[in-house]
């Protein structure tokens, strides 16, 4: 309970603060706030996979990822590719000139994966936002809280077998089953009454639905295993008791792309 009323001042102001700024702003006031959390979110990443470089900064990610989100800003999913594989490129010859030091390849492997795992994802939203509007994506995040609060009161009332007792300890099968069914069933009514409106088949909006309430936990698990890598209880300390950017989106990330082939392609 103390840990809820703790989350309670940031989530009377985000829940308001995310709807205005997804349904009633217009798209460059989301682009800009994207291009923030990626900046943000990247230093997090950062500092979680490079525990030992406290004085270094991700100048090529915040460069690249702000270069990722302004193209799909302008040229839609066409400049989201090119400037992925511009940055990409320009990551490889990051390596080559580097020369050798034993980690070539993760280095080049770090950074393709945090331009994939902040400003592709991000993108994605941006580019769904402007072919369908924003309140699919405030419905979309909506599905996203309905499942860790379906998860948090099924976990704690009938617990039972631990999901990933490795990863994060706190999570229950019962949890899962839970959060995915309050997940699935709130994008449902949402559908129902007019306030998801996509056109698209019922098999593709099944298929979305399904893919929110199992894709969210397990990127939430994913972020969980950098963390427990990093030896870390949360990604920042920057939303206090919420923890980091990374710790509010990462159940919302791999969605970004899953959601806008199914609803766009």
């Amino acid at each position: 309970m103390k840990k809820l009323l703790k989350r309670l001042p940031v989530l009377i102001i985000g829940i308001p603060a995310t709807y205005y700024l997804l349904v009633k702003s217009e798209l460059y006031v989301l682009t800009i706030f994207l291009c923030i959390v990626s900046l943000i979110g990247q230093y997090e990443l950062f500092r979680l996979l490079n525990k030992n470089s406290e004085k270094s900064h991700p100048i090529f990610e915040w460069l690249a990822g702000l270069f990722i989100l302004i193209c799909s800003y302008f040229y839609n999913i066409n400049g989201l590719i090119c400037s992925y594989i511009i940055s990409s490129t320009i990551a490889m010859l990051l390596t080559v000139f580097r020369g050798l030091k034993g980690n070539g390849i993760n280095f080049f492997a770090y950074k393709l994966f945090n331009l994939f795992y902040l400003p592709f994802c991000l993108a994605c939203f941006e580019l769904i936002s402007k072919a369908k509007g924003g309140q699919i994506i405030f419905i979309l995040l909506a599905s996203i809280w309905a499942l860790d609060i379906g998860a948090y009161i099924f976990g704690s009332i009938i617990r039972g077998p631990k999901l990933a007792p490795n990863i994060s300890p706190n999570k229950t099968i019962s949890g899962a089953i839970g959060g995915a069914i309050c997940s699935i069933s709130f994008i449902f009514i949402m559908k129902q009454y007019g306030y998801f409106t996509l056109d698209i088949t019922e098999t593709k909006f099944w298929f979305l639905a399904l893919s929110i309430a199992t894709i969210g936990q397990i990127a939430d698990l994913f972020e969980s295993v950098l963390k427990r890598e990093a030896d870390v209880k949360d990604s920042s300390s920057l939303l206090g008791a919420h923890g980091g950017i990374l710790d509010r989106i990462d159940s919302v990330l791999f969605l970004g792309p899953i959601s806008y082939i199914i609803m766009l392609l």
